[in-house]
């Protein structure tokens, strides 16, 4: 009864923030217009508005994803009262796809692998039971079981954080350059032809169902934060290549991240996988 002919009134309420986010400014937008600063009191605020059909962004801040809501329609004189869950941008359960692992050893000899993932392996290929046993040769072939294999397969799921371009550095690849940018990096980073296409063709088509992505890459050591890898005989050289991404809109510049070659020399084991990973936008931060 309090409001004007014509006026409305939206009441948002967040579910489950955390207690130092209750009374938040945060970021909102409606109908694609400007961005506008909003206190939160005890984690709701209203908004007032003509009466119709509005959309809304809405940004707490980088622990939560950036909401969007389908067009609201509200008529003269009416008040609706949305409960919101905000999603958290860390504990997510993301699967590790599709480390492989290669052996190029020096001469023939046999070779025991094991893998112990940070989550719950979810598939391996040749049979896994504790480990891989077999025997690897200079061509890259693998015998385990009276077969022959190109590499090793594993998958896991795991727990992972949103990407921040922001505070991560990285790349923003546009779909038309997907391509040509994982070939240059590949290259550089020192790839055989056979590994390029092995990756690009699993990674390439679905990197490029988006129109713009968040690359960072992640190497060797680092890569203990998905699995560790036991070999027997040790290699002289173990080449961990792991890419994380996202679909991402936003408009920030991500620091541009310096790659290390691989060394090939001696008895190498190569290894890359990744995940796709939601990508904090960042787009109505101001």
């Amino acid at each position: 009864p309090g409001l004007n002919r014509q006026k409305a009134l939206f009441v948002f309420e967040f579910q489950n923030l955390e207690v130092e986010d209750l009374s938040a400014t945060i970021i909102l937008r409606k109908d694609e217009g400007e961005n506008e600063e909003i206190q939160l009191e005890e984690g709701t605020f209203q908004y007032p508005v003509t009466s119709g059909t509005h959309q809304f962004t809405i940004y707490i801040n980088d622990r939560y994803f950036e909401m969007y809501s389908f067009p609201l329609q509200i008529g003269s004189r009416e008040k609706h009262v949305y409960h919101i869950t905000p999603i958290k941008t860390d504990g997510i359960i993301i699967e590790v796809d599709k480390p492989v692992i290669y052996l190029y050893p020096e001469t023939s000899a046999p070779f025991e692998i094991s893998v112990d993932p940070v989550g719950e392996m979810t598939f391996a290929y040749p049979n896994y039971e504790q480990s891989w046993e077999g025997n690897m040769h200079p061509d890259g072939s693998i015998q385990v079981d009276n077969e022959t294999y190109r590499y090793l397969f594993w998958e896991s799921k795991q727990e992972f954080s949103a990407l921040n371009p922001a505070t991560t550095a990285g790349f923003v690849v546009t779909k038309e350059n997907m391509i040509v940018f994982l070939e240059d990096k590949l290259k550089k980073v020192g790839f055989t032809a056979a590994e390029r296409a092995d990756f690009i063709t699993f990674w390439g088509p679905q990197m490029q169902q988006h129109e713009s992505v968040f690359v960072t890459f992640h190497q060797n050591a680092e890569c203990n934060a998905f699995a560790e890898l036991n070999i027997t005989p040790t290699p002289d050289h173990l080449q961990r290549f792991y890419i994380s991404w996202g679909s991402y809109d936003g408009n920030t510049i991500p620091i541009s991240q310096e790659l290390i070659p691989f060394k090939r020399n001696g008895f190498t084991v190569i290894e890359w996988g990744g995940q796709e990973i939601p990508t904090i936008n960042n787009t109505l931060s101001l």
